[in-house]
């Protein structure tokens, strides 16, 4: 299944493969109610369950927390990455100023401006707009098994080129590495923006 998921607090749509939940942050309510929906049909309500149950919610709220204290505006997770295919992803979104060194350059150029900002980024001509991209993998250990975990950010010049939309994106086990960044550039391209209305 693949759905497109407007942000209207982001001015911007983006679509999703497979299936997501999405967790606004701006209303902690709202985003704690969501994380208990989530945790309830994930793990169920089984009475064994109810420590895995605690254990999720608080690690999703504790996460949700970070990320809205880092300035984000939403989480996805991936419940399924591709139809079919289950497979833990997440993607945290967040609007973030040009770095200082190149805050004075020409805003017409924005690929140019992206590359001086970015220098050790990989650059690419996306239909949504110049886009710089770093990845970094690490091993990581769980218990006696050891795991790769893949961790992609994207900046994005927003229309107008006043701000960056950064996108942070963590694959834990993600196999075929170059196959999971095909798949987030081209989620990542699927971003449109679309006008803020005005009274």
């Amino acid at each position: 299944m693949t759905r497109q998921l407007a942000f209207r607090e982001a001015d911007m749509t983006m679509v999703l493969p497979g299936s997501w939940v999405s967790i606004p942050l701006a209303d902690d309510e709202k985003a704690k109610r969501e994380i208990n929906n989530l945790v309830k049909r994930q793990v169920g309500m089984n009475d064994r369950l109810a420590r895995v149950r605690r254990d999720a919610r608080e690690q999703l709220r504790s996460m949700a927390a970070a990320a809205k204290t880092a300035g984000a505006f939403r989480v996805g997770l991936s419940l399924e990455i591709l139809p079919g295919v289950p497979f833990p992803a997440a993607m945290i979104m967040d609007y973030r100023a040009w770095p200082a060194s190149v805050s004075e350059l020409d805003a017409d150029d924005l690929a140019a401006k992206l590359a001086s900002a970015f220098p050790a980024a990989e650059h690419l001509d996306l239909d949504c707009g110049p886009t710089a991209r770093t990845s970094v993998a690490a091993e990581m250990r769980v218990g006696a098994e050891t795991t790769q975990d893949v961790k992609l950010e994207y900046w994005l010049p927003v229309p107008g080129g006043e701000r960056l939309l950064h996108i942070t994106v963590d694959v834990p086990s993600p196999g075929d590495r170059a196959l999971y960044t095909e798949l987030f550039d081209a989620i990542v391209d699927s971003v449109r923006w679309f006008p803020v209305a005005v009274d």
